[in-house]
């Protein structure tokens, strides 16, 4: 219990330490800039405003930098209004703070732009000095800025990369599993195939992970300047990539069909063991090389390993092959859509 602890806490810390790390450096430099341009001493909120924008996910970095200074603007200009009209004290604090933070909900209900609206709002009215509302807005313009000016342009992670990461990991489970299922084929142990279909089971995480790298990815092809230059190249690989679950699904099926097949004691052709070995070596191929155009498929692609099943005949198997060779088929044609974008509707 306590090393599965101790794994977590360092997997966290593993993600977490470039994001903390750019934070920290995009803090300094904020204050310092803010320090130079706007005169103050201690401009704590350009740090503030750079740290709280840039320890969300890189996709999210852009958007929460423009929900701080939508609430800080507003919270701001609620509270110079609510000191004319209202003048200052502890009840026109409170309602300096709702009508700041309703005003800003008009466009975004986010709770940081609610809070940021509200905090500045509450600065201006509690303290009565218009210079604290005035030098919170201009120190997280700075900080903000800093962020965006980071986040959007010089520390701006590739979408592409992103994409054919999670899709290489993803594969890489398949194309082990489907490995497996070859070995307990040409062994004949029902054992090893079952234990073939638990881990390929096992990938729904990669799957998943797949699919919100997916999501990441687009994020940051609208929001990012880099993203927008890989965009091109982004949407082809979506397109190739969009029968990845058929295929992961596919493979479990494969996986505890032949675990049945072989337990009941049916023959299985070599032409098909063949088959599931040669398709994972398709596989194989794709995992190392996800973001290629069209990857090195080894000796055979899975559109040769599918017409070769289609050209043989399961009527003459027993009943458990020939539905072992009707599901490769299906696989090997839904893994032929992702090493050929051109037939990338096939899955679909």
């Amino acid at each position: 219990m306590v090393n599965g602890l101790v794994g977590r806490a360092v997997e966290r810390v593993r993600q977490a330490w470039v994001r903390i790390a750019l934070a920290g450096v995009t803090a300094v430099v904020a204050y310092v800039l803010a320090q130079l341009l706007l005169r103050q001493p201690a401009p704590i909120f350009a740090p503030i405003a750079a740290v709280v924008c840039l320890t969300d996910a890189p996709a999210a970095r852009g958007p929460r930098a423009l929900r701080l200074l939508l609430g800080v603007v507003s919270g701001v200009v609620v509270g110079e209004l609510a000191k004319v009209v209202i003048g200052s004290g502890w009840l026109q604090v409170g309602a300096a703070v709702v009508v700041g933070m309703l005003v800003v909900s008009l466009g975004s209900i986010n709770p940081l732009t609610l809070l940021q609206s509200g905090i500045a709002a509450l600065l201006v009215v509690g303290i009565g000095s218009s210079q604290a509302g005035w030098t919170r807005l201009a120190s997280a313009l700075v900080g903000g800025a800093l962020a965006l000016l980071v986040s959007q342009v010089l520390v701006t992670p590739s979408p592409t990369r992103q994409l054919g990461d999670a899709a290489g990991t993803a594969l890489r489970r398949l194309a082990d599993g489907l490995h497996e299922v070859g070995s307990g084929l040409r062994s004949g142990s029902s054992e090893a195939l079952r234990a073939a279909a638990e881990d390929l089971r096992g990938g729904h995480g990669d799957v998943a992970g797949f699919l919100d790298a997916r999501t990441t990815s687009d994020r940051l092809a609208r929001t990012t300047l880099r993203g927008r230059r890989e965009r091109a190249a982004l949407a082809a690989m979506q397109r190739r990539y969009d029968g990845l679950e058929y295929v992961h699904a596919g493979a479990v099926l494969l996986a505890r069909t032949a675990a049945e097949v072989v337990g009941r004691g049916d023959d299985v052709p070599s032409r098909l063991v063949d088959g599931v070995e040669e398709l994972a070596g398709v596989v194989d191929a794709l995992a190392d090389h996800p973001r290629d155009t069209d990857p090195a498929a080894g000796s055979r692609s899975a559109h040769e390993v599918a017409e070769g099943l289609a050209g043989t005949d399961p009527e003459s198997w027993a009943a458990g092959a020939a539905r072992l060779a009707t599901q490769l088929h299906l696989l090997a044609e839904d893994v032929d859509a992702l090493t050929d974008p051109r037939r990338a509707h096939v899955a679909v």
